[in-house]
């Protein structure tokens, strides 16, 4: 049942950066490279560290942990953004799907950027990706609706709406 759960937010994820990616790749370069009053500094810098993180979160999640996220110099532009995130996104897809609800439930032991140790079970650390994503998707969105590029409705009922 868990992994149900966590499977379905996933294919909202996928479903939700399907409707941004698009508002994203309208943008003149000036725009979506601009400094932005954004923690990650501009749209590109936003979208990079979206993908950085679920690429951080699912080496974790298979024990291994990372001393970087991808840093915003590695990737060019959007498109090679996409180049990598959009393998990324399957490749995290297919290790939800694969998991059982026991797998769900065992701890998780990692060490952050910084070399932190921390334990949390792994349905809470899927659940985070899901809820980190939602978050910056909620950054991007009233930015890219004022410089004329507004996303379709990223609410989860729509979505539920769609794929019932």
């Amino acid at each position: 049942m868990a992994k149900r759960g966590i499977l379905r937010m996933f294919e909202y994820n996928e479903w939700a950066w399907q409707r941004v990616f698009p508002s994203l790749a309208a943008l003149p370069d000036e725009e979506y490279f601009a400094e932005r009053p954004f923690f990650w500094h501009s749209l590109h810098g936003l979208a990079v560290h979206s993908f950085g993180a679920e690429w951080v979160w699912l080496q974790r999640c298979r024990g291994v942990s990372p001393s970087a996220l991808p840093s915003l110099e590695s990737v060019a532009d959007l498109a090679d953004l996409r180049r990598r995130w959009d393998p990324l996104r399957a490749e995290f897809r297919e290790y939800v799907a694969g998991l059982t609800d026991e797998q769900v439930a065992v701890d998780i032991v990692y060490r952050d950027t910084a070399g932190k140790p921390y334990t949390f079970g792994l349905g809470d650390l899927l659940r985070h990706v899901m809820n980190h994503a939602t978050e910056h998707r909620s950054q991007m969105t009233p930015t890219l609706f004022q410089l004329g590029h507004p996303t379709e409705q990223l609410d989860y009922l729509y979505f539920a709406r769609q794929s019932v």
